[in-house]
C-alpha cells in the first residue's frame, strides 16, 4: 500500500514506519517530522473506498501537527476483553467436552460423535491469558481527538519484539520533534 507523505517546505521527516507483522495483519503506516505526526486513516465512506480498492490504496495519512498534540503515550493494552474470551473458550469447551463424552460413561448403547474441539477450546482457554499478557500500544493525543493503535496479537517472541522494537522507534522519533512522550 502506498503511504505517500506531503511534507511543507524546509520539513525534514525524521522517521517513516511501515509496520506489518504477518501477512494475514494489515499494514500500520506512520511517520514522525520535525513540526507534523503522520497518523494512517482508513477512508470509510463508500465512493472513495470504491474507487481506491481498485487501486490497492485503502490508507491515506493524516497531518497532526506538533502544536496541536498534547502528548504521545505508550500505554499497556487493557487484556480484560481477551480474558473474557478465555473463560468463555474455557466453559465452552468444559461444557460440549461432558456432553460429549457423557454417553460413553453411562454406557449408552449405539455409536456415538467423538471431537477434539472441546479439548483445543479448553486449552485456548488455559493459554490465552499468558499469551496476551504484556501487550502495548501507541497512543497519540490531541485536544479534540485520540488516536490509538492496537498493534495485532502476536503469539510468539519474536513478533512481540518486533513490535516493542517498532514502538520504541517512534517513541524515540517522537521526543527528538520535542513531543512529550509518556510510557506508562
Amino acid at each position: 500500500m502506498a503511504f505517500k507523505l506531503e511534507l511543507e517546505p524546509n520539513e525534514k521527516l525524521t522517521l517513516q514506519i511501515s509496520f506489518k507483522i504477518s501477512e494475514k495483519t494489515g499494514v500500520f503506516n506512520f511517520a514522525v517530522s520535525d513540526r507534523a505526526v503522520y497518523w494512517p486513516v482508513v477512508k470509510t465512506y463508500w465512493p472513495a473506498v470504491k474507487a481506491i480498492v481498485l487501486k490497492g490504496d485503502l490508507t491515506y495519512c493524516r497531518r497532526i501537527r506538533n502544536n496541536e498534540i498534547s502528548e504521545v503515550c505508550i500505554r499497556r493494552l487493557s487484556p480484560y476483553g481477551l480474558w473474557i474470551l478465555a473463560a468463555i473458550m474455557l466453559l465452552v469447551g468444559l461444557i460440549s467436552a461432558v456432553f460429549m463424552l457423557a454417553p460413553l460413561v453411562s454406557h449408552d448403547p449405539g455409536t456415538h460423535f467423538f471431537s477434539g474441539w472441546p479439548f483445543a477450546l479448553i486449552g485456548g482457554g488455559i493459554v490465552m491469558p499468558f499469551v496476551t499478557k504484556g501487550g502495548l500500544g501507541l497512543e497519540v493525543r490531541t485536544q479534540s481527538k485520540n488516536f490509538r493503535w492496537e498493534p495485532p496479537l502476536a503469539l510468539d517472541k519474536a513478533s512481540k519484539q518486533k513490535i516493542r522494537a517498532t514502538i520504541d522507534q517512534i517513541a524515540v522519533a517522537c521526543e527528538k520533534s520535542g513531543l512529550r512522550v509518556n510510557r506508562d
